[in-house]
């Protein structure tokens, strides 16, 4: 049996998820991420980042076949590329899904809509795929797009309450994944970007990292439990 002392622990590299709704800013703050940066676009939106140092994107060779072009590409980062890069995106796991239960609806036999099984094949197919990513140890980032639902507490509250677009079957799987998941949104108050990082009833959120509640777009990636930007968010929930 191999014990690891606690105190021996090193930081793990950070998977993180960032959602938002389309249009407020995920792939934009992708340009902060440390160091040189991969992004795999799978929406077609990385023109924001056009200009931006220290950034290469790549894309499906055939992006109606995700199932099988993404572990390629995949696979192919981390045979020949990974030490080239110190954080890698993939932009957005939300239309991942749309066109991996597209695929199974075109190949199947029910005029071109995905069967029950498909939806679970999708899960694990999901799963594995950020596992593996995960097993890089690189700063990984995951977007998705926002999404909302009507929450009822116990006590009989109800919140309109945000998540990311994943499946909600593997939604606490994949949020148990990561260190961080954060939900981007423009303060109605400064007009500035932000991210809530504290989970409440109204909002899906995680942060293993530090201790910030939330922080300025461009300070995600600046982790310290000093480093809290009092000048926005959150704005209070509808």
């Amino acid at each position: 049996m191999k014990v690891i002392k606690a105190t021996e622990i090193n930081k793990p590299a950070a998977l993180r998820i960032l959602y938002a709704a389309p249009g407020m800013g995920k792939t934009s703050t992708l340009q902060y991420m440390p160091g040189r940066k991969l992004i795999i676009d799978l929406d077609g939106t990385s023109s924001v980042l056009s200009n931006k140092p220290d950034i290469d994107i790549v894309t499906l060779d055939d992006p109606y076949n995700p199932r099988e072009s993404l572990p390629k590409l995949l696979k192919e980062i981390k045979d020949k590329h990974l030490d080239e890069y110190d954080s890698i995106a993939l932009d957005n796991i939300s239309e991942l899904e749309n066109a991996v239960l597209t695929e199974y609806g075109k190949k199947g036999n029910n005029n071109g809509v995905p069967g029950i099984q498909n939806y679970q094949q999708l899960q694990f197919f999901e799963l594995d795929m950020i596992r593996y990513m995960k097993n890089w140890n690189k700063n990984i980032v995951i977007t998705a797009w926002e999404q909302t639902d009507d929450f009822a507490t116990e006590s009989g509250q109800t919140f309109t309450r945000a998540y990311p677009q994943i499946r909600k079957p593997i939604l606490s799987n994949v949020m148990g994944l990561a260190l961080q998941v954060g939900r981007l949104q423009v303060s109605a108050k400064t007009g500035k970007r932000g991210i809530i990082l504290t989970p409440s009833n109204a909002v899906f959120a995680k942060n293993q990292l530090d201790q910030r509640e939330f922080c300025l777009q461009e300070d995600l990636f600046k982790e310290g439990d000093d480093n809290v930007s009092a000048e926005i968010l959150p704005d209070e929930p509808s």
